[in-house]
């Protein structure tokens, strides 16, 4: 019983009827033969291709366990066909300004040309905005568009954006940061250089005056040695002196 439930459960009738959907563009089946995909490409145009992205996206979002993760990629979907319509209608309005009179029956002419035979929008995207035109007024219409187009791209790439940003302030942190401490390293260079130089000058210093005390030390020992010398030769000839005169004495 519970096999037979899985069985025709909404996530197994959804994947094989999205295989089945997929096999028809290569193989003949029940779509083909009645013409389901001519349908398709007139009414859808270029978002045929959309329609297989959020097919295929919706049967992971059936899949996916966390439920955060599943409301994101819903909206992501959602938001992917918003931005299509809105880019599309956009171009259309950007395509008028070639019309120098807008009236309806230029416009419709002209929408069908760029938005069909150029482009292929599909009937669908025709139709609606042939519709919307004629009661709103241009500008406002445009400023609508590019605030659309603009929420779209933040919420389908938000995460992605932000991880841009967020590279972009770090590798500006990081630049600041180098440049910190490159100056860092050179002001403490400069610091050492002038701590060695001024150690230096302190022991040339040192050294100089060693050098005067030695030499001024030197110089007394000199003066000392002579002083000496003379008292010695003074002494020796008092000594004679001495000697001779009491030579003197015994003679007479």
């Amino acid at each position: 019983m519970k096999n037979i439930k899985m069985l025709f459960s909404f996530k197994v009738i959804y994947i094989v009827s999205l295989i089945y959907f997929f096999l028809g563009y290569f193989y003949p089946n029940f779509l083909q033969i009645n013409n389901v995909y001519s349908y398709i490409t007139e009414y859808l145009g270029m978002y045929e291709k959309m329609l297989w992205i959020f097919l295929i996206g919706y049967g992971f979002l059936l899949f996916m366990k966390n439920p955060n993760k599943r409301v994101v990629l819903k909206v992501r979907l959602i938001f992917m066909v918003i931005l299509g319509v809105a880019t599309g209608y956009l171009y259309l309005i950007n395509s008028l300004k070639e019309l120098g009179e807008i009236s309806v029956e230029r416009v419709q002419e002209h929408v069908i040309q760029m938005g069909l035979l150029n482009i292929n929008l599909g009937y669908i995207e025709l139709y609606t905005f042939l519709k919307i035109f004629p009661y709103v007024r241009i500008d406002i219409f445009i400023g609508c568009l590019i605030f659309i187009i603009f929420i779209s791209v933040i919420i389908i790439c938000g995460k992605m954006i932000r991880k841009t940003i967020l590279s972009v302030i770090n590798l500006f942190k990081r630049h600041i940061a180098k440049k910190k401490e490159e100056k860092r390293l050179k002001e403490e260079s400069i610091r050492l250089e002038k701590q060695a130089k001024l150690e230096k000058d302190i022991y040339d210093e040192i050294c100089n005056i060693q050098k005067i005390y030695q030499e001024k030390d030197s110089l007394e020992v000199i003066e000392r040695e002579e002083s000496d010398d003379i008292s010695v030769k003074i002494s020796e000839t008092e000594r004679d002196i001495t000697a001779t005169g009491i030579s003197v004495e015994d003679t007479n």
